[in-house]
């Protein structure tokens, strides 16, 4: 988050606690691009994490902590991820 924070000329920050707020706080807010960040992955998360991708034209990028590892879903995956990956991602 103080990473993106520190890009604040260049995106605007809304926080959810899950993706299902996420759902319902993107009906108003309309993002570009959704970062989903969780210590594990959950498999039910993958299911809502669709469903905001096609409500919107948001690019998603899941990243977990368990495995150094970033989900774009655009097809996008980067193994071994660093912050700068997930920066590059986020202002792509």
């Amino acid at each position: 988050m103080s990473l993106l924070e520190q890009q604040t000329d260049r995106v605007a920050i809304e926080t959810a606690a899950d993706v299902r707020t996420a759902l319902q706080k993107s009906q108003a807010f309309q993002p570009d691009v959704v970062l989903y960040f969780r210590e594990t992955s959950r498999p039910e998360d993958e299911m809502l994490l669709q469903e905001l991708m096609s409500r919107h034209r948001a690019r998603v990028i899941h990243c977990t902590l368990e495995a150094d590892r970033i989900t774009i879903y655009d097809q996008t995956s980067i193994n071994h991820a660093t912050v700068d990956d997930l920066m590059a991602a986020v202002l792509k």
